[in-house]
C-alpha cells in the first residue's frame, strides 16, 4: 500500500524539482505585455488542465474496468481487492459493491480517521510552507533569482528518491507510524539548522533535511489510514475526509513566512517545528491505540461482534488487524 501511494505521491517532490527548472526558463518569456512570471501560470496551468481532461476519459473505475488489462489480469486484481477485506467480506463481489450510509458512519466512527487526519494536518503545515516558500528561503541566503530557482531542484529531487526508498521499506517492515516519527524528527533537524546557523551552506543543507522529512511522511500517513479502514466505501470516505481536512493546513502555511521576518524567518521555522512536534505526539497516540486494539482482538475481547452481520463489520471484524 505505501509503495503504491509512494509512486503516486513522489510526483509532488519531483514536480518541485522540475518546477524550479521550468520556472527559471519560463520566467524569461516576454510576449504581448505579459512579462516573465505570468507565463509560469499560463503554460504549467494549461498542461495540468489538458492532462486532467485526458485522465477523465482514460482512468478506469476499478481494475475490472481497465481496458489495458487482460481478462486474467482483471481476475487477479479483483481477487486482490477481495482479499484486501481481510476475510471479513471476501465472499462479496467487489465489482458489485453498492454505496450504503452504514459505511460512511463507520468511517467517521474510526479513531484512526481522526488521528491520521490530525497527523497529516500537522505534517502539511511544514510541507506546504516548504513548497511555497523554498525559493524565498534560499533567496534570503543571498542568491540571485535564477540561481535560487535552480537551487530548489536538489532538495526536491533528494526527497523524491527518499519517498520511493522509505515507502518500499515501510511495506517491507509493515509499519507506518515509525516512518512518520522518523520523518518528523529529520525535518525538525533541518529547521534547527535553518534557525541556529547563519552560514548559507548550513542553512541550504537544512532544506534537504526538511524536504526529506516532510515528504516521506505524507505517503506513510495516507497508507496508514488506508490499511486501517475497510471495506472500499469506508476507505474511500475516510481518505476523502482525510485529504479535505489535512489540506486546511494551507491556511496556516500560507501566512507562516512573512516578508517582515526576512531573512531569518524565525516565526515561520518555529511554527513548523511546533507542527512537527504535534505530529510526533499524535502519531505516538495512533501507534499506542492500534497496538492496544490489536491486543484486545488477540485476546478475543472483540469476538462478540461475530454475532453481528459479519459482511458489514469491515475493519471492526475481530480477525482484522490494524497496521502500526
Amino acid at each position: 500500500m505505501a509503495w503504491r501511494i509512494g509512486l503516486f505521491y513522489c510526483a509532488a517532490p519531483l514536480s518541485g524539482a522540475f518546477g524550479g527548472l521550468l520556472a527559471s526558463g519560463l520566467a524569461r518569456i516576454s510576449v504581448d505585455g505579459y512579462n516573465k512570471w505570468p507565463w509560469i501560470f499560463f503554460i504549467e496551468g494549461a498542461v495540468t488542465v489538458i492532462y486532467g481532461i485526458i485522465c477523465l476519459f482514460f482512468m478506469p473505475h476499478n481494475p475490472g474496468h481497465a481496458k489495458f488489462l487482460s481478462d486474467e489480469e482483471k481476475k487477479i486484481t479483483m481477487a486482490h481487492l477481495k482479499r484486501d477485506f481481510h476475510g471479513a467480506t471476501a465472499e462479496e463481489d467487489v465489482d458489485r459493491e453498492t454505496f450504503d450510509w452504514h459505511w460512511v458512519r463507520m468511517a467517521f466512527a474510526s479513531p484512526n480517521l481522526w488521528m491520521t487526519s490530525l497527523v497529516w494536518f500537522f505534517v502539511l503545515i511544514p510541507l506546504y510552507s516548504f513548497s511555497l516558500f523554498l525559493p524565498t528561503i534560499i533567496s534570503a541566503l543571498g542568491y540571485t533569482t535564477l540561481h535560487t530557482q535552480l537551487l530548489t531542484v536538489p532538495p526536491n529531487f533528494c526527497s523524491f528518491v527518499c519517498v520511493l526508498l522509505t515507502t518500499w521499506y515501510s511495506d517491507k517492515l509493515k509499519v507506518r507510524g515509525p516512518v512518520i516519527l522518523a520523518g518528523s524528527l529529520v525535518a525538525i533537524v533541518g529547521y534547527i539548522m535553518l534557525l541556529a546557523s547563519h552560514a548559507p551552506g548550513v542553512r541550504y543543507g537544512g532544506t534537504f533535511f526538511v524536504a526529506v522529512g516532510v515528504f516521506i511522511c505524507s505517503p506513510a500517513v495516507m497508507a496508514w489510514l488506508s490499511n486501517n479502514t475497510s471495506p472500499h466505501y469506508v476507505r474511500a470516505t475516510a481518505a476523502g475526509f482525510q485529504v479535505a481536512f489535512a489540506n486546511c493546513a494551507a491556511f496556516v502555511a500560507t501566512f507562516s513566512y512573512l516578508k517582515k521576518d526576512a531573512p531569518d524567518y524565525v516565526l515561520g521555522h518555529s511554527i513548523n517545528i511546533g507542527a512537527l512536534v504535534l505530529a510526533i505526539v499524535t502519531t505516538s497516540l495512533g501507534i499506542m491505540y492500534n497496538t492496544w486494539e490489536n491486543r484486545k482482538r488477540d485476546r478475543g475481547d472483540r469476538d462478540h461482534r461475530l454475532n453481528e452481520n459479519q459482511s458489514r463489520l469491515g475493519h471492526r471484524h475481530p480477525h482484522y488487524r490494524y497496521t502500526i
